[in-house]
């Protein structure tokens, strides 16, 4: 379970944890070893090292102490790792909620750090956080502040007092205070409390990490095990309390947060009663344009499934039903369970009810027709269509134009919630044209410049992408590329910041479909401090066509970090420079593994025949104890897609070698090369298929054969 834990974390919290491992251990020897002892300065130097390659991917990092477990950027570290639970205590002991390493920290610090938390009787909390911060630059301690909790014994709690300290509970939620809390959290706040708390301390200019603290606080995160039918009670009674200009943002964000889990969803929306689960589908039903189809679909199916499940009557008690309070006979039970229609119904007038019936089946499909017209999102979309049309019309004066654009605008505030791009850039494009030419020329321009434009949509539209882009990526791409001028910093604002690796790669696409006008602003951010951002906007640059900008690539190839210099080296090639091949060959002789191997693979994706004698020296090296099989496979597999002949002998040299000591790695690497022969002409590879034919391996032997019919 702790391995599957750790798979799930990411590298800076994989290294933080490592990291605290290691200062642990220092933390227990210190009573057994001496300072000087090589166990204590091992393990100071791991550590060391560990945080140093955190500082490589982000400048700080902050790790939360509840009272036994330790909690990173909302991730709660192995709660069954003893080492975790010592460290935490030995903190919490010492009255700290967290504590922040930034960049730059080094050994001595880190022993003055060990040195504060592990002096007995030695300041705590605010004490302890002063002294921090004049010996440490770099460590920052933040104590418990336990000004607003206070417990008198045999004393009961005033409630004013009570409220006040939800409150500020509530008030450390919205401000992401609150790192790691025992127990049940914000459920046992009440809901009136944290309505009002909410209400009060939050705006439609907050931002959306606040919205989804209150979310996460109640639901927890995707994939947590923490979502329960309490929480859905007392997080939609709450939803039902809030103002309505802010409860629109927690819909939405609710609305994506659901459906991401929409399976937990379901079983527990099918767990609820009648009357909590009814309450929950009001209130989505009311503001359904608000939530995705696929938690509207969920709503109507569950909907109809627990009215079916409705019983005729209040309970059952000792096997008799009981209606209203009075007992019903086992006749009536019958009656009421059993359908006995023919009984009181007629022949004739039952013929005419199936023959009714029967034409109302057969024209399901123009009944489902008609039911998905009436939908609201087809209704919107109709509406749409009409405003767009009236534009166009003759009749129309310059009021009632700017009183269509007007409404337009709600149209687009609601459109860009819900992630509906395609109509966004309907109505973009209509009033791009009218102000190009057309009668309202004036207003038609202002719309598109103070609307369209304006830093508020764009920031909006920004957050709809990361909500919604993945789902409409042909109608996002082309959205952006349509408000490129405005869009693309923001963008790639959003890139920089961003944590998750397949949202990253989301905005990369994004703005490689705006083209060749991110160039200029991926140039600009070229010098950025991460090396990921800097690598990330080598790629911007080279897939957005910025063939221009080669001379500020070039000099990355001798950057310090090796992803950066295989992304200037892989823009080198894909813009065929001269002096692309040379880096080439000297990265493929590189005495750094990660180089070589990056280099490796880059020859054979742009088929590089200059590198092949290269190539051959590397993957004919004696590998006594098979240490090299990885990277080994890699060059068979360029070297395959290159498809040069003179690489055939060294192949064969290969096929032919036998060892005793890395069979199953040299047996491998024998059945990559036999996977790797299509690009090579029939003529050279003829010698390699006439010894694979009677090989001991089946797959070698198939690979044969396919390459045979082949030639």
């Amino acid at each position: 379970m702790a391995e599957e834990l750790r798979e799930k974390l990411s590298p800076d919290t994989k290294l933080l944890a490592d990291a605290v491992i290691e200062l642990n251990l220092w933390r227990r020897s210190l009573g057994i070893y001496p300072p000087e002892h090589p166990v204590i300065k091992n393990a100071i130097e791991r550590a060391s090292q560990n945080l140093e390659k955190l500082f490589e991917i982000r400048a700080s990092i902050t790790l939360g102490i509840a009272k036994d477990a330790l909690v990173v950027d909302e991730i709660t570290l192995d709660r069954g790792n003893l080492v975790f639970k010592e460290f935490a205590k030995t903190l919490h002991a010492k009255a700290i909620s967290a504590i922040t390493f930034s960049a730059g920290l080094n050994e001595a610090e880190l022993l003055r750090f060990l040195g504060l938390i592990t002096a007995k009787g030695g300041p705590t909390g605010n004490e302890l956080a002063e002294l921090a911060q004049k010996d440490m630059e770099h460590v920052v301690f933040i104590p418990i502040d336990m000004n607003n909790f206070f417990f008198i014994e045999g004393a009961q709690r005033d409630a004013a007092a009570g409220d006040g300290i939800w409150e500020n509970y509530v008030q450390g939620v919205l401000e992401g205070k609150l790192f790691g809390v025992d127990g049940p959290g914000i459920l046992s706040v009440p809901v009136e409390t944290v309505a009002e708390a909410v209400n009060a301390g939050l705006s439609e200019k907050s931002g959306e990490e606040s919205y989804d603290r209150v979310i996460t606080a109640y639901l927890g995160k995707k994939d947590e095990a923490r979502m329960s039918r309490e929480a859905f009670d007392k997080f939609f009674s709450f939803l039902d309390r809030i103002r309505p200009e802010i409860k629109r943002q927690l819909l939405t964000r609710t609305g994506a947060r659901l459906s991401a889990d929409i399976g937990k969803v379901e079983n527990i929306f099918s767990e609820m009663t009648i009357e909590s689960f009814q309450k929950v589908a009001d209130l989505l039903t009311k503001h359904a344009s608000f939530i995705p189809s696929t938690l509207k679909n969920l709503i109507d199916k569950l909907a109809g499934i627990k009215q079916m499940k409705t019983s005729h009557f209040d309970f059952f008690y000792q096997q008799s039903a009981v209606l209203d309070d009075i007992e019903i006979s086992d006749d009536v039970i019958t009656l009421f369970g059993e359908d006995h229609f023919h009984a009181y119904v007629n022949k004739q007038y039952q013929q005419e009810l199936e023959h009714m019936l029967a034409a109302k089946t057969s024209d399901k499909s123009t009944v489902n027709l008609f039911s998905k017209e009436c939908e609201e999102e087809a209704i919107d979309s109709v509406a749409l269509d009409i405003m767009l049309e009236l534009l166009y019309a003759d009749f129309i004066t310059s009021a009632d134009y700017l009183t269509i654009v007007t409404k337009l605008s709600d149209f687009m505030n609601l459109f860009v919630d819900t992630g509906r791009f395609e109509e966004i850039l309907q109505a973009y494009n209509t009033l791009s044209s009218h102000a190009l030419s057309g009668k309202f020329t004036h207003e038609a321009s202002s719309t598109v410049e103070y609307f369209f434009h304006s830093p508020e949509f764009i920031s909006r539209l920004v957050t709809a992408f990361n909500l919604w882009g993945r789902r409409e990526r042909e109608g996002a791409v082309r959205l952006a590329r349509a408000l490129r001028r405005s869009v693309t910093d923001p963008l790639l604002d959003a890139l920089t910041d961003e944590q998750d690796p397949s949202m990253r790669k989301f905005l990369l696409s994004l703005l490689e479909g705006i083209g060749s006008d991110v160039v200029p602003s991926a140039v600009k951010r070229l010098d950025d401090d991460r090396w990921y951002v800097t690598r990330n906007m080598i790629s911007l640059i080279r897939n957005c066509n910025g063939k221009k900008e080669v001379e500020k690539i070039r000099r990355f190839i001798k950057h310090q970090n090796i992803e950066v210099r295989i992304e200037a080296l892989r823009t080198l090639l894909f813009f065929g420079t001269p002096d692309a091949v040379p880096y080439l060959k000297a990265c493929l002789q590189s005495e750094e593994p990660g180089m070589r191997q990056g280099a490796i693979k880059l020859a054979g994706n742009f088929r590089v025949r200059e590198a092949v004698p290269y190539l051959i020296t590397l993957v004919s090296k004696r590998d006594l104890f098979g240490a090299g099989a990885s990277y080994k496979r890699d060059i068979v597999r360029s070297l395959g897609e290159i498809g040069d002949s003179q690489a055939i002998d060294a192949l064969l040299k290969i096929y032919r070698t036998w060892s005793l000591f890395n069979r199953k790695n040299l047996a491998e690497l024998k059945v990559e090369i036999f996977r790797n022969l299509q690009n090579y002409s029939p003529e050279a590879v003829r010698k390699l298929i006439d010894v694979g034919r009677n090989a001991k391996n089946e797959e070698i032997r198939s690979l044969c054969e396919k390459g045979l019919r082949r030639s």
